[in-house]
């Protein structure tokens, strides 16, 4: 089995605050993050499969790139994670966002020798979240 993985760069702030809990609730649960902030995200999106006999490819990996820019990427660059849409009623954690991402990939993927494998995504150098399509 072959893994192929395409990494991508974005930066969005947010603020994690739960509208169920008050002002001094949210405070401790969320701390300093509590409060408007942002992060230089990279997003890893890694496929596995078997190349194809015609091309040598498992997948074309300008397609991938302008699926991850057009359903991703361009959604959430530069952007308040708060006040789009694709995060509505979600409390924009780490973890919260690459389910969303992962949710949105299934949906979009069609590679007949790749299936979509893992996303992940680093918050910082040190801190990242990631899932996968068992």
């Amino acid at each position: 089995m072959l893994y192929i993985t395409r990494r991508e760069h974005f930066s969005a702030s947010h603020i994690l605050f739960n509208q169920n809990l008050d002002e001094k609730d949210n405070a401790e649960l969320f701390g300093k993050c509590n409060s408007l902030h942002g992060h230089n995200y990279f997003l890893e999106v890694t496929f596995c499969g078997e190349t194809d006999k015609k091309s040598g490819y498992m997948i074309d990996l300008k397609m991938l790139k302008k699926l991850i820019n057009d359903e991703i990427i361009s959604k959430v660059d530069h952007k308040n994670l708060n006040d789009i849409e694709m995060f509505r009623n979600v409390i924009p954690t780490t973890e919260n966002i690459v389910l969303k991402f992962m949710e949105i990939l299934n949906k979009k993927v069609t590679f007949p020798n790749a299936k979509l494998y893992s996303v992940k995504l680093y918050e910082t150098e040190k801190n990242f979240v990631e899932i996968r399509n068992d």
